[in-house]
Formats: structure tokens, sequence, C-alpha cells
């Protein structure tokens, strides 16, 4: 891993092949991998196994189900070696919960705000109450906007103890440096780095901007 493990790299892609390449690529520079819907959909929940033997998988489900539902998909990742698990904080604290208790040893992240303008349209003014949901539920770290710095110092005013993962970096317009001094202790990368010709130079030059700022304030074993 890296001296400065702040990097989880989104390999939201359908092709399982690009996925290994790219983590393979860049396992000893990055934190963590994140995996979406997309990639399982197409190449199975083997792909969870598959990555796993390059470093951590969290898998960006965003479960927003009942308790059982949620306790199924939350069951099959753990079971596929996942690492983490993501999952909303909006659908209330008896499914959030259920997502903890069948994590086990696996670590859950919840949503308390995403990275894109219809976020705001009705959960914009819910910040502080799913936060509150999140650390009653016992979630493990929150997933905040990296290209809202305003949200995320929100986040870290309410919450000072949990780990912030922000997405929105790149291709959303966030700037890793600003979402890191904002209160983010890691951030998502997506297709700036799988859609780049040379993904280890492009994650280099990302770890190269946020160099400065040390080490995450709450670290994540």
């Amino acid at each position: 891993m890296s001296n400065d493990p702040r990097l989880i790299i989104a390999l939201d892609v359908y092709d399982l092949a690009k996925a290994i390449n790219i983590a393979s690529e860049t396992a000893d520079i990055c934190f963590a991998f994140k995996v979406n819907w997309p990639l399982v959909m197409n190449s199975g929940v083997g792909a969870i196994s598959e990555l796993s033997r390059f470093g951590r998988v969290i898998c960006d489900f965003k479960l927003a189900d009942i308790p059982n539902t949620n306790t199924l998909i939350t069951d099959r990742a753990r079971s596929a070696g996942a690492w983490g698990i993501i999952s909303h904080s909006a659908v209330g604290e008896d499914s959030l919960r259920a997502v903890v208790k069948s994590a086990k040893s696996m670590k859950v992240f919840s949503v308390v705000y995403m990275s894109h303008p219809g976020w705001s349209d009705i959960m914009g003014d819910s910040l502080s109450r799913l936060i509150s949901i999140s650390r009653s539920a016992g979630v493990d770290g929150l997933i905040g906007p990296g290209n809202e710095p305003d949200v995320l110092r929100k986040i870290r005013q309410y919450e000072k103890q949990l780990p912030i993962l922000a997405p929105g970096i790149g291709a959303q317009g966030g700037s890793p440096l600003k979402a890191i001094q904002a209160g983010a202790d890691y951030i998502i990368v997506g297709r700036s780095i799988y859609s780049s010709d040379d993904p280890r130079r492009s994650a280099m030059a990302l770890l190269d901007d946020i160099s400065g700022a040390g080490p995450p304030e709450r670290i994540l074993e």
C-alpha cells in the first residue's frame, strides 16, 4: 500500500478484465478498490473475489431496502470476500442496522449526502439526521460529496470521529486536496483513472496532489 493511503479507486466498469488490469497496476498505491453494480451485474459476484486478490474491495451497492433484503445482499457480498459495503442511511436505522449486523467484520459506510445535484432536491435538509442515524446504527464511516467542500465541512462539524469517504472527485468537479482540507479522510476517484490511457500514472498524479496532506486523521484498518 501507499505511504499516504488516502486513494480509493472506483472500478465502475463492465469489463472484469479491465478492472483486474487496473487493480494489478495500482494495488500498491491505493487504499482500496470500489466496485459497483455495473461490474457485478455484467461479470457476476465472483468479480468481488477476483479483485480481492489485489486489495480491499468495497461494494458500492448503496443498499436501500427493507432490513431482510439488505441482510441478504450484505451476506452475499461478505461471503464473496468484500472488505466493505456502502448503504444508504435514508432508509432508516432499522435497515442500516441490519447491514451492520450482517457485515460482521466487514466495514459499513453510509451515504449521508451524494455527489450529484439531484440529491439536494429532497434530501438536502436531512444531513444532520442521516448522520445521527448512521452513528446510532454503528457504521464505520460516512460517504460525503468531494465536489462540495462546504457540505464536507458540515459533515465533519456534525461528526468528529467517523472517517469520511468522498466521491465526486475529478469528473464531477471535485478537487482531491480541497476535499481533504474540508474534512475527507479518503477520496474516491473513478473516471479520471479508469478512463485514462495510463491509470497508474493518473492515480500517481492524484497522490502527488494530496501528498502534502499527510496520512488520514481517522484511519480505517
